[in-house]
């Protein structure tokens, strides 16, 4: 029982010193194991002298037929400590388990878990899948009311609708009073003129020209259109009707007394 061949691999942090045995795994692991007659003499033989362990030293053992395995160097207690409850670190990988260095600096075995972490920048567009159906509750917040829209950097921007339309947080929107003007309106329905003043008057009699107060009136622009509703007691018919300002003035074929009733609609031209 001694050591066969020992050698150290000067490849980085930590070295990895390779053993060669003929000994079992408890033997190894035994206190006082490198103290051992047989194995300093085994030792001194290959090396001519005493080994010198490194405190970084990464101990790969080749023991028996059954097993490589990785050891640390147990310099209290002259042996080798395995690195895995199991007797030390095989050359085989239980399934889905990586690699991954340790505090202590020594690759160890252990299952992927949530402690990884990728890279910022590295998730692109193709690594997405087509069928992903991404939540909207996954996306950054969205003030209320305000919707995206592409910016003049081509990135989508959160911005409240303003405007001639408003939009609430239910998707409702509203054209802003004010807001619709003769240009907006296509060839074909835009208006010559509008009605701007309509009502209904009663005469009150004196005279066959009789003068009617609509606030707002303007007689160089505004045209009126003048219909009998019930010619009263006078039996009466309108001859003229006359725009000014703030005034229609309506001009009947005898005096209408105080019970002829007209409707008046005064027409702007569109503008």
């Amino acid at each position: 029982m001694s050591i066969l061949a020992i050698a150290r691999n000067f490849n980085g942090d930590p070295n990895i010193v390779t053993i060669v045995t003929d000994d079992d795994l408890t033997a190894l692991t035994t206190t006082g194991y490198w103290a051992l007659p047989e194995t300093v003499d085994s030792v001194a033989a290959l090396q001519n002298g005493a080994w010198e362990w490194a405190d970084t030293d990464l101990v790969l053992i080749h023991y028996d037929t059954t097993l490589i395995g990785f050891f640390v160097y147990d310099a209290v207690n002259e042996c080798f400590d395995a690195l895995a409850p199991s007797g030390g670190l095989a050359d085989t990988l239980q399934s889905a388990n990586i690699f991954v260095g340790n505090s202590s600096n020594i690759a160890t075995g252990v299952a992927v878990t949530g402690v990884v972490g990728i890279a910022a920048g590295a998730i692109v567009n193709a690594d997405i899948n087509a069928a992903a159906a991404i939540a909207f509750s996954k996306l950054a917040a969205l003030p209320s009311a305000q919707i995206l829209v592409g910016s003049a950097g081509n990135v989508a921007t959160a911005v409240a609708m303003s405007g001639d339309v408003t939009i609430t947080n239910a998707g409702v929107t509203a054209i802003g009073a004010g807001k619709v003007l003769l240009a907006m309106l296509g060839a074909g329905i835009a208006p010559a003129g509008v009605i701007k003043y309509m009502g209904q008057l009663t005469s009150v009699g004196g005279a066959a020209a009789e003068a009617f107060t609509v606030t707002g009136a303007v007689g160089a622009t505004d045209r009126a259109f003048v219909q009998v509703v019930d010619n009263g007691t006078n039996n009466v018919t309108v001859l003229q009707a006359v725009v000014t300002n703030n005034t229609l003035t309506v001009t009947f074929s005898a005096d209408p007394g105080a019970d002829a009733v007209i409707n008046y609609q005064l027409i702007r031209a569109a503008a």
